[in-house]
Formats: C-alpha cells, structure tokens, sequence
C-alpha cells in the first residue's frame, strides 16, 4: 500500500470533492466506509451527484468567488481532517488545497498513473510541480521488483461515463446555476466531443496503422516522437510555461526543422482521450510546410505509443506522464514543462535544439530506484474504470465484497 494512501486511513473524517467522470468516488467512498472512516461528499453539478450514492452528501450551487469560505466554515463545523480530489488544478480545487494548507488539514489528490498501465497515483499536498516529494529518499532503495495485478481498464468505460455525465450536468444545469466546467466547455459541449470520438477513429484508424507500420519496419531508429497532451490539460496550463499544445506543436516542429539531422523523421503522437475535442492534422502539415519539413513530419493518433517509442531515437513531450514510459525504454527524452520525473539522471536536460543533435539516454539503475520510489509513496494498483486490487489486498477476500458490489458488472464477469 502506498504510503499516501496509509496516511490518508489514518484520519477519521474524509470530504469527497470532484472525482473522476464515473463510479470511482462512489467504490472508494465505500472502501473507506469499511475503514471505520466517516466519508462526505461535494457534488458542483448534476453528473457528480448521478454517480454518487452514499449518505452525507451536500450540493455546493454558489459561486466560484465564495467557495473558500464556504468551504473553511464547512470544515471546521463537520470536523473535516482530510480532503480528496481528482485533479489538483481545477478551480475548486486549488482553493480547496489553499484552505486545507490553512487549517492544517490534510490534503490528497488522484490522478492518471505515474506509471501504467495498472497504476493510479494518490498524492499528499499535490502532483508535479506541486509535489513534495525528495529525490534524495531514493538513494536508499532498491531497485523495482513490482508486480501490479492486471486492472481491465477499459476505455469505453470512460467514454460512456463521460457521455452519460456531460448529458445530465447538461440537462439539471438550473439545479447548479453558477458552476462552470473546469475545462472551460458546456456539457453539451463535451458530450459531443466525445461522440464525435469514435468517428474520428473510424476515419483514421487504418492510415495511422499503414503510418506506424512504414515508421517501426525496420530497426532503423530514425525518428523522434511527439508525445501530445490533451488540448487543455491542467498539466500543461498550470506546470508549463505553454498557453497551449499549439503553441508547442508550433515551437517542436520550428526547432526540429533548424537544429535536427535533415535524414531524421518526426512524428507527433495524439492523446487518444483528445480525439474528439482537437485534430492536429492540418495545423501539423500547414506547419510543416512553413518550415520546410513537409517529407519529414507525421501525426497521427491510433498507434501503439510503446512501439512507437522502442523504435524511435527519443521522445519530447511537455510533462505528460508518457515520458515515464520512454525512460523505461531507456530512451532519450526531453521535457518542456514541470513534471516530478524531470531530473537529470533520467531527462535529457540540455536546451531542446541540442537535444535533437546530441540526445541523452537516462541511467537506467537510478530509474529503477525511481520507480521503486514512486510507487511505494503515491502509486496504487488500479483503475478508474476498472478493477481495484489494492482495495482487495487491504481489505482481505472477505471485505472486498462489500466493495465488489459497486462494480459495473461488466468488471464483475471478467
């Protein structure tokens, strides 16, 4: 068990704010129900109460400006000692973390997995440039020796959440008549992007397989791999000096063209969970032609990013958590914003256009001691829409089953 998730058992009254689009607070909120700890929860819109069904369970429909004091004098009068999130840089949430740091209550935030497949991450005070992790714990350790359970995580779970979440948030709005997506959308907008997702992939599927087959045919090696973010993660927003992935997809493509051998190729990976929401595509090739890379500059979105990656010379990304995964294949690689995996024993660290010229591989021991780190402090084996054995393995065979009943039973027959 992750040594956030042991600190968090510890505390006796445990605010739920927003989760994950889906059933995930609501599972968790039972597992810690059987942990003899006292669970609340915080819904902003309608999707966020559809999905939750547990008792002390309050409605927060004021105004952004007026959230922390409403949040300061709801934690001091229900005794709040803990607080847990999804995503430390929504608006709610950022002032949520202001005020617990305030009173001194402690602070838990979930996010995508530092390492996946198979691992969420679960972090006291924050994630990335947030984080308070030392880098100086690792020396200590060993290397890695873990073994995640497979989690069957699966994506259409996500895009049936996310649809069936944006529709009611969409349809009681009047319910919640100040809250506003975090994202900066309407739920109607959202739930037509992720509609509009799987025609996209219908669309392109084919090309992007033909285009990974003609770059990983042969052990060449002659490409660096863009690894993109989705167009408005917080990530990017909060902990990097970007405005947007647009700017950087401007910048990459601008220094390959002036710094990189004119034999090498470049090709830009897009974030499948984007897909409905942005297409890189026009904007790549009109760049491309600007530069005069037009022959040497792909993108494309249904590929297998692990493949991609073992043939590629390295990787740039701005802090996605893919860069982990090309560390892992002791590849080059190179990032443009704040992440808690950017030291120099595992990034490239010089300036980007020496990095296409002379690029660095990590130490591939210190990653192992890494890993070992992150995960005995903030990584879970599980899944937002999957299984979770880690609340299997602490609760026993025997508690599980209290927590099993909450599973879609789609989980439950696999």
């Amino acid at each position: 068990m992750a040594a956030s998730m042991s600190h968090l058992l510890t505390h006796r009254h445990v605010l739920l704010l927003q989760g994950k689009m889906g059933g995930f607070f609501n599972r968790f909120s039972t597992f810690l129900q059987t942990q003899n700890i006292k669970v609340s929860k915080i819904n902003f819109n309608a999707g966020d109460a559809f999905f939750y069904h547990h008792d002390n369970t309050y409605e927060y429909t004021g105004t952004l400006a007026h959230f922390s004091s409403w949040l300061q004098a709801f934690i001091k009068e229900n005794a709040i000692d803990a607080i847990v999130c999804f995503g430390d840089c929504r608006p709610h949430h950022t002032q949520a973390a202001y005020i617990s740091e305030q009173l001194e209550t402690s602070f838990f935030v979930f996010e995508e997995g530092y390492l996946r497949p198979d691992y969420i991450t679960l972090q006291e005070h924050g994630i990335n440039g947030y984080s308070r992790l030392n880098i100086e714990d690792i020396k200590a350790l060993k290397k890695a020796n873990d073994q995640p359970l497979y989690t069957h995580n699966r994506f259409y779970r996500l895009s049936i959440a996310a649809i069936v979440y944006y529709i009611i948030a969409w349809m009681y709005k009047g319910r919640y008549p100040h809250y506003s997506h975090y994202r900066g959308m309407t739920a109607w907008q959202e739930a037509i992007a992720w509609l509009r997702a799987p025609w996209r992939k219908l669309r392109d599927y084919i090309p992007d397989k033909q285009l990974q087959n003609r770059l990983t045919k042969n052990e060449s090696n002659n490409y660096f791999l863009i690894s993109l973010q989705v167009h408005n993660d917080s990530q990017i927003t909060h902990h990097s000096d970007y405005r947007d992935v647009v700017q950087f997809i401007d910048e990459s493509i601008a220094s390959f063209a002036t710094y990189a051998d004119k034999q090498q190729l470049l090709v830009l990976k897009h974030h499948p969970l984007d897909r409905g929401h942005r297409d890189y595509r026009e904007l790549v090739s009109s760049l491309a032609v600007r530069y005069e890379v037009a022959n040497r500059v792909f993108y494309g979105c249904d590929m297998h990013l692990p493949t991609l990656m073992k043939h590629s010379i390295g990787m740039l990304t701005i802090n996605s958590t893919t860069g982990l995964q090309s560390v892992y294949h002791k590849k080059p690689t190179k990032i443009m914003g704040r992440a808690i995996y950017n030291t120099p024993k595992l990034t490239d660290q010089k300036p980007l256009s020496d990095f296409w010229q002379r690029p660095k591989s990590p130490d591939n021991e210190f990653y192992l001691r890494f890993r070992e780190y992150l995960i005995e402090q903030t990584q879970i084996n599980g899944a937002f829409y999957g299984k979770s054995p880690w609340m299997y393995k602490y609760l026993g065979q025997a508690g599980s089953k209290s927590v099993e009943k909450n599973y879609p039973k789609s989980n439950r027959s696999q």
